[in-house]
């Protein structure tokens, strides 16, 4: 059976994402305009082939925040990037896909501003996400980390870890409780809401950290993500990380994959 991901992306008041964006974002000499294909190669050295389609008909994605009515609240999004594997570099296509998705989403944030991503494997419908705050006068940062097994380091701390990403920012965390934000899974609006609070209550560990109230840029707050998750990778086995900033879901990764040296 083959295993295929999406993304999809937005500029909440602002222009649509074009195509020509994406592409240059993405790094993509030969595309992808709309509804054509492409291939690239992704960070763990598989083939990747990318089609991408801007039909108002085909652009969807989750309402983050929304208010459930009888199922899950979707709403338009400007683009559409379909993801396959053309050839597989490692043995798993699952985490080559997510992967995948971690490096154009990085990709974008950093090339555009203001946009709303999300990203799903589609064998098992958990979504990946993250949107981009304006710069806040006053940020207070929660985490959430959650994972089938404790970290592998001994005494690791995920307070100590945050403060370590988060050094020139002003953030300064201390551990909380891991149960913060979130809500019985039945009772989400949305995909992404429903992806975060499933696998909280599926995977056994958790650890918490909370943040003192700064004030922090977009660029920074990016900037800290990054580092955060790419040193959870390499101490955890396939865990999540969920970040909220002022009380809203501020970036959510699924299955970190460790970072290749």
């Amino acid at each position: 059976m083959s295993v295929n991901a999406g993304f999809v992306v937005r500029r909440p008041g602002g222009p649509p994402v074009t195509a020509e964006e994406i592409a240059s974002a993405l790094g993509l000499q030969d595309g992808p305009t709309a509804d054509s294909c492409c291939r690239t190669t992704g960070p763990d050295g598989s083939l990747f082939s990318l089609r991408l389609t801007t039909d108002p008909g085909d652009v969807s994605g989750p309402a983050v925040g929304a208010v459930r009515d009888d199922w899950y609240v979707e709403r338009p999004y400007d683009c559409r990037l379909n993801i396959s594997v053309e050839q597989l570099a490692g043995d798993d296509v699952v985490p080559a896909l997510r992967s995948c998705g971690r490096w154009a989403t990085t990709r974008l944030h950093a090339a555009l501003e203001g946009l709303e991503t999300a990203f799903y494997v589609d064998i098992d419908g958990n979504y990946s996400y993250r949107v981009d705050l304006p710069g806040l006068p006053e940020a207070v940062v929660d985490l959430r980390l959650g994972s089938g097994t404790p970290p592998a380091a001994p005494g690791f701390s995920l307070a100590e870890a945050a403060n370590r990403a988060a050094s020139g920012t002003g953030l300064v965390f201390s551990e909380d409780e891991p149960g913060r934000h979130l809500v019985p899974a039945g009772e989400t609006g949305d995909s992404v809401t429903y992806t975060v609070s499933y696998r909280a209550e599926e995977l056994r560990f958790a650890a918490g950290a909370r943040s003192a109230a700064a004030p922090v840029d977009a660029r920074q707050l990016g900037e800290f993500t990054e580092r955060l998750l790419t040193e959870l990778a390499r101490h955890t086995d396939g865990a999540d990380l969920a970040c909220w900033v002022n009380g809203r879901l501020y970036r959510y990764e699924v299955e970190l994959t460790p970072p290749l040296d």
